[in-house]
């Protein structure tokens, strides 16, 4: 348990002015990503049981966490912001094209074709689920991460980290779904 609340709190401690850079965040899950599959497969065994002749995990109703389940619930957090940075250098080169073709119907519409997979599915929520209520593109807001099994912990992560990632998923809601009223479709493809 001490170890566990020595990594949360190097975690914390990775800024100085409470914002995280995206290489800080990936440095610390690497160091930890042993501790992450050690804890995973000894978390996997808690409520496991023998039903007819099955091993069945059933779930878990106790209201206070572990700190094993916050540890792996923060780095799971951490894992997933990682994930969404994947493609920042597509949406770079994604936000070069889109302000060539903007002032052409058809070329927008064809680029909103080719990225309406990522802007509808995975990065429609985006701007909600590290911006909340607050306009992203009019300030300079960083990402605010939460964590859900821990309530009182939250980390910002420096938005110029996603820069592009932000941009696109401001443009592109903004653009689709007036496009789609206008044109009183449910999607475009």
């Amino acid at each position: 348990m001490y170890y566990i609340q020595k990594i949360i709190q190097e975690l914390e401690s990775l800024s100085a002015d409470g914002v995280c850079t995206l290489a800080k965040i990936k440095w610390w899950l690497l160091k930890h990503q042993d501790d992450y599959n050690k804890i995973q497969k000894e978390e996997s065994k808690r409520f496991m049981y023998f039903v007819d002749g099955k091993s069945i995990r059933l779930p878990d109703y106790i209201g206070a966490r572990t700190p094993n389940e916050k540890f792996l619930h923060i780095y799971n957090t951490l894992n997933d912001v990682t994930v969404k940075h994947e493609y920042e250098e597509y949406f770079r080169n994604e936000m070069a094209i889109y302000k060539s073709v903007k002032e052409d119907n058809q070329k927008l519409r064809n680029w909103l074709v080719k990225n309406e997979h990522l802007g509808v599915n995975t990065y429609f929520i985006f701007l909600i689920d590290y911006f909340g209520e607050e306009d992203e593109m009019d300030n300079e807001t960083h990402l605010n991460i939460t964590f859900l099994e821990d309530e009182e912990r939250r980390l910002f992560i420096d938005r110029k980290d996603f820069q592009f990632t932000i941009e696109f998923a401001h443009t592109f809601n903004k653009v689709y779904w007036d496009l789609l009223e206008v044109l009183n479709l449910e999607k475009l493809n």
